[in-house]
C-alpha cells in the first residue's frame, strides 16, 4: 500500500485558496529547519499532555483564558418605530440621480444630504427608491450617531471602473448606535476593467467597516464586488495622520531592564522578568490602550507571552493599581492614573524576532488606542457572487454575525464565504451563529483571532482553522462536504456537538511555534493539551486523520480513520462505531491508543498496527 506524504485535500486548499494567508501570517518560517522538524516534530507531546490536565504555568508561562461571549439569540434589533425624526433625501436639492447616472454628482450629493440630515437632528434617514450610481473615488460615508439609515429598497451601484480598490459604503469614526438597513450594494465585477491598471483588483468592497461603535447592519444584499461583500479593518483609521494619532509609544528593548515590581508598585529584583525603566504618560490615551506588536502581521515576535503586568501611578508617581493584562486586548486606565510601568514575563528580549513580520533591532511593541468597528450586529444579510470573499473579517471586537447567507463567492483567491484573516490578534470576541453557506469555492477559513464562537452554522464545503487561532469554540454546526481542518498551536479550543457528512477531516498540532503567545526559551518545546472532539456525529467520512484522534461520546458511521506518519494519539471514549475502521500506516511514530467504553466494532488493521500501536 502506498502511503501519501500529505493529505492531498490540504495541499490543494493551501495552494489554491490561502497562499496570501501563508505569507501574511509568517507560516512559512518555522523555528526549526525542515529536517529538524521531521525528526523532532512531536517532542512537544510528553505524557502529561495527553491527559485531561491543562498545560502547567511552568511550561508555557502563565495563561489567562477569557470566557467566550455568548449573547442571547437573536440579539435585539434597533426599533425603527422609536426613530421618529424622519428625513427623506431631497434628490433635486442635492443634485442626486436615482436613475443610475451621474456618479460624481450623485456620490457628492448623497454625502451632502447625509450631513445635512445630521445637522438637522434627524434620526431616521430615508432614501427614495431607485438605483444610485456611486463614484469609485467617492464612497458613501456614514459617521452618524443614534440614527437609522433606511435604503428603502434602493440600490447603490458602483460606477464601472478600472481601480484595484474601491468602496461603496464606508463606516468611519464618529458612527455610533447606527443602523443601516433594507437595500442593495452592487459592484462592477462583470464590467470591471482588470487590465489597464496592474494588480489583482481584489479590493473592491461593498461595506468597509473602518470604525464605529454599536453598529447594526441588516437586510442588505452586497454582491458582485471585485473583492469582498463586506470587509473590516484593525486600526479604525483611513489616513496615515489618523493612524499616527492613535500610536502613543513605539517601545524599544533598551527601554527595559531585568527586574520586576512588587504588588505595591516598587522595583524588586527578578531574574525571570523585565520591567520598563521609565514610566509612560498615558493621559493622552483617552482612557484605554492596547499593548503589543501592533504592526505588520502582529503576533509575539519579541514579547513572547500573552500575559503581562501593568502598574499605574498618579501624577506624583504614587502607586494606584496593578493589572494583569493580555497583549492586544484593551486595558482600562484606572481613575487618577497618569503614568504606566510595564512588566513582562521573560528574562531577556531577543534581538532576532521569533517570526516574520518584524525586523531585527526595531521597536518591540507599541502602546496604542485603535478604534476598529466594535459592538457590531451583522444579521439577515446576503453576501453573494463576490469575486474574492463574502466577508473579509480583518479586525474588530464584539461582533455578532448571525442569520446571514454567503453564496456564490468565488473567482479569485481565496474565494471563500468568510475569511478571518489579517486582523490576527485584533480579531476578538466574535459570535458567528446560524449562518448558511451555499456554492462558494470554500465556506469558512479562520487564520487567527481569539475568543471566537461558531455555532449553528450550515456549511457545504471546507471549514479550516489555522493553528494561530486561539480559544475558539466550534459547536452545533452542520458540515455536509469538503475538508474540515482543525489546527492548533495552543490546544485551547472546544469542538463539540457538530455533525459531519461526506467530508474528510484533519485534526492537527501545528509545530511551528510561531506567534502562539507561549513563553519558551530558545530551543524549548511547549506541551499543549490535545484537541478533543465531544458529542460529535460522523457519517460517510472517507478519511479522518491528524496528530490526534481524540473523540468522546461520539458516533461514527462508515468512517475511515487513518493513523498516518503524524499521528501520535488515538483516544476513543464512550463512542459508538458502525462500519468504522482504523488503519495504521507503516511509517510513523508510536501511537498511544485508548479505546474505552465504546459500542460496536472498530476494525483495526494496516501494516503499521503491530509496530506502532502502544496501549496506554
Amino acid at each position: 500500500m502506498k502511503i501519501r506524504k500529505k493529505n492531498d485535500c490540504v495541499k490543494k486548499l493551501i495552494a489554491s485558496a490561502l497562499i496570501f494567508s501563508v505569507i501574511a501570517l509568517g507560516l512559512s518560517t518555522p523555528v526549526l529547519a525542515e529536517d529538524e522538524v521531521v525528526g523532532k516534530r512531536f517532542d512537544w507531546m510528553p505524557a502529561e499532555s495527553v491527559s485531561e490536565n491543562s498545560r502547567g504555568e511552568d511550561i508555557g508561562g502563565e495563561q489567562i483564558i477569557p470566557e467566550i461571549t455568548v449573547t442571547k439569540t437573536p440579539k435585539a434589533t434597533a426599533d425603527i418605530a422609536k426613530f421618529t425624526r424622519e428625513y427623506v433625501i431631497d434628490l433635486k436639492k442635492f443634485g442626486i440621480s436615482n436613475e443610475c447616472k451621474n456618479p460624481a454628482e450623485t456620490s457628492k450629493g448623497i454625502n451632502q444630504a447625509l450631513q445635512d440630515a445630521k445637522a438637522a437632528g434627524a434620526n431616521r434617514i430615508v432614501f427614495p427608491k431607485g438605483t444610485y450610481l456611486i463614484s469609485e473615488t467617492d464612497p458613501v460615508v456614514l459617521d452618524h450617531k443614534d440614527t437609522i439609515i433606511d435604503l428603502n429598497g434602493a440600490t447603490l451601484q458602483i460606477n464601472t471602473n478600472g481601480l484595484p480598490k474601491y468602496g461603496v459604503v464606508d463606516i468611519v469614526q464618529g458612527a455610533g448606535n447606527l443602523r443601516l438597513t433594507n437595500g442593495t450594494l452592487r459592484g462592477d465585477r462583470d464590467t470591471h476593467d482588470y487590465k489597464t491598471e496592474k494588480g489583482t483588483h481584489e479590493w473592491g468592497q461593498g461595506i468597509r467597516f473602518i470604525s464605529g461603535r454599536n453598529l447594526e447592519i441588516d437586510h442588505i444584499l452586497s454582491c458582485n464586488m471585485t473583492g469582498d461583500g463586506v470587509a473590516s479593518s484593525t486600526s479604525g483609521t483611513r489616513t496615515r495622520p489618523e493612524l499616527l494619532a492613535t500610536i502613543f509609544y513605539s517601545i524599544y528593548a533598551k527601554e527595559f531592564e531585568q527586574g520586576a515590581f512588587s504588588g505595591k508598585g516598587e522595583k524588586t529584583d527578578s531574574k525571570e522578568k523585565m520591567r520598563s525603566i521609565k514610566p509612560y504618560d498615558v493621559t493622552k490615551c483617552e482612557g484605554e490602550f492596547e499593548f503589543g506588536y501592533l504592526s505588520g502581521y502582529l503576533g509575539y515576535p519579541f514579547i513572547k507571552g500573552r500575559v503581562y503586568q501593568a502598574y499605574f501611578y498618579g501624577p506624583d508617581m504614587k502607586f494606584v493599581e496593578k493589572k494583569k493584562c493580555l497583549q492586544f486586548r484593551k486595558v482600562q486606565i484606572p481613575e487618577g492614573a497618569k503614568f504606566l510601568h510595564l512588566e513582562i514575563n521573560q528574562p531577556e528580549i531577543p534581538d532576532e524576532p521569533a517570526h516574520a513580520g518584524a525586523a531585527k533591532g526595531s521597536w518591540i511593541a507599541r502602546i496604542t488606542n485603535f478604534k476598529p468597528s466594535t459592538d457590531v450586529h451583522f444579521h439577515h444579510n446576503q453576501l453573494s457572487q463576490n469575486r474574492r470573499l463574502g466577508m473579509a473579517f480583518c479586525g474588530g471586537q464584539k461582533w455578532v454575525v448571525e442569520d446571514n447567507l454567503f453564496d456564490g463567492n468565488k473567482g479569485t483567491n481565496p474565494g471563500y464565504g468568510v475569511d478571518f484573516e489579517d486582523g490576527a490578534e485584533l480579531v476578538q470576541d466574535v459570535v458567528f451563529r446560524n449562518n448558511k453557506f451555499k456554492d462558494n469555492a470554500g465556506d469558512l477559513v479562520v487564520c487567527a483571532g481569539s475568543e471566537l464562537l461558531f455555532e449553528g452554522n450550515e456549511i457545504e464545503k471546507n471549514v479550516v482553522f489555522w493553528g494561530r487561532t486561539h480559544n475558539y469554540t466550534f459547536r452545533k454546526n452542520k458540515i455536509t462536504g469538503g475538508l474540515v481542518s482543525y489546527t492548533t498551536r495552543t490546544g485551547v479550543a472546544k469542538i463539540q456537538d457538530n455533525s459531519y457528512e461526506n467530508c474528510t477531516m484533519s485534526i492537527t498540532f501545528d509545530t511551528k511555534a510561531v506567534a502562539d503567545g507561549l513563553v519558551r526559551k530558545a530551543g524549548q518545546t511547549v506541551s499543549t493539551p490535545p484537541l478533543k472532539l465531544e458529542n460529535e456525529s460522523l457519517v460517510n467520512m472517507k478519511r479522518v486523520t491528524g496528530t490526534y484522534l481524540n473523540f468522546v461520546n461520539s458516533k461514527m458511521t462508515n468512517v475511515n480513520f487513518t493513523a498516518d506518519k503524524d499521528t501520535r494519539l488515538i483516544n476513543f471514549m464512550n463512542c459508538e462505531f458502525t462500519d468504522t475502521s482504523l488503519e495504521y500506516a507503516k511509517d510513523g511514530p508510536d501511537v498511544n491508543v485508548t479505546i474505552k467504553n465504546c459500542k460496536g466494532e472498530l476494525k483495526e488493521s494496516g501494516p503499521g498496527m503491530e509496530s506502532r500501536k502502544k496501549i496506554r
